[in-house]
């Protein structure tokens, strides 16, 4: 049965002080900033429309990479690294199309019995930042194997063998999905019953009690929610910037001694000169740094803001706003994860030349 307005109520209807304090405290009450209504309309715009559309295109532009990676084989240890970055792309951008499913009325609004604004927690959002992660230690790695290489070209060979290359991306994808695990400790799906809507759902079932889960939550917040992101974002951006300040370097001394005759190949080689092809690739490094860098600030901005703003966090009173921010960086990854194939085909010859072949263009741009 509706309950009766509390200006109604049989036991305050005699008091019209009571009335009055009890519709200021419910006019004073916080109010999110976003509420449930707006914020479903919101979401399905960003997550469910426009994210959504620029991740069925990240998908097919990743399983075009994977293909033309494994058909130039690993001659070029980086060729590695770059495919475990599109297969981890493109895993990322497989979960957060179900997400963005669930944002969707056909879904949401369906009766497949399940809350669908939990379960895309548990089995499409938290999954994709896993992946996002893993594609931040890629992007580390292969900026630091390129540092090396403007720095130490004579050693670079030696130090990142194609061995070595298959054995850090391995590390590197299960470290990550070990130490993320930590969220999945406090529960799962399971059914539950919800009393606002009268039904047993599939939704988030917890297996500990609160005093367990505030120390397993404590322990995932501290290992994937800070030290990962964190760590990795910072890696990036120190690595890229060595990297850039190294290849000009390069370029100043290059430019500085191009009157000078170089007496030979190896001579040159010892003295530390980049060939051009390294330095392509070193560029090409630096524009897929960049991104990755652009891509993930709002990620960084949201998370200090949550530091600083105490009503700003997942289960707080602005917990649809911390949602529609998530969205927006969600689709700034999902950008980053799918644009590289225009770095690639702009910067990498060999590239170019195994994607025109692929798709049988090479001929028809030839006679042009």
């Amino acid at each position: 049965m509706k309950p009766s307005p509390i200006f109604l109520s049989d036991s305050t209807a005699g008091d019209p002080s009571m009335n009055i304090s009890s519709i200021l405290e419910d006019l004073t009450m916080p109010k999110p900033v976003i509420n449930d209504e707006l914020y479903f309309y919101l979401m399905f715009i960003l997550q469910g429309t426009v994210c959504q559309a620029i991740t069925i295109f990240g998908i097919f532009t990743n399983i075009i990479n994977v293909i033309i990676f494994v058909k130039q084989g690993f001659s070029d240890t980086i060729n590695v690294s770059l495919l475990a970055l599109s297969i981890s792309d493109l895993s990322s951008l497989l979960l957060i199309m179900w997400t963005n499913l669930c944002f969707s009325p056909a879904i949401r609004d369906s009766n497949i019995p399940m809350v669908t604004t939990e379960v895309h927690l548990i089995t499409g959002t938290w999954p994709h930042i896993v992946f996002t992660r893993i594609t931040g230690w890629i992007t580390a790695f292969i900026s630091l194997e390129r540092c090396v290489c403007v720095i130490q070209p004579l050693k670079v060979k030696t130090m990142f063998t194609r061995k070595r290359h298959v054995i850090a991306m391995v590390a590197i994808f299960t470290l990550t999905m070990g130490l993320s695990s930590f969220g999945y400790i406090p529960g799962g799906l399971g059914w539950k019953f919800y009393p606002d809507r009268n039904k047993t759902l599939i939704g988030i079932a917890y297996h500990l009690g609160e005093d367990g889960r505030k120390y397993t939550d404590a322990v995932s917040y501290a290992i994937s929610g800070i030290f990962m992101p964190i760590s990795c974002f910072l890696s990036v951006v120190i690595l890229t910037t060595i990297l850039v300040v190294k290849l000009n370097q390069k370029m100043a001394w290059r430019q500085s001694n191009s009157s000078a005759v170089i007496q030979s190949k190896q001579k040159s080689t010892s003295d530390g000169v980049v060939n051009s092809k390294e330095r392509k690739i070193a560029k090409m490094v630096v524009l897929m740094s960049v991104i990755f860098i652009a891509s993930f600030l709002p990620a960084v901005i949201v998370f200090f803001t949550g530091i600083i703003v105490p009503t700003f966090n997942y289960d707080k009173l602005d917990r649809n706003l911390v949602f529609v921010m998530m969205s927006l960086t969600n689709t700034a990854e999902v950008i980053n994860s799918s644009v590289n194939i225009f770095i690639y085909i702009r910067m990498s010859s060999k590239y170019r030349e195994t994607f025109l072949k692929l798709f049988k263009l090479k001929t028809t741009v030839n006679n042009r």
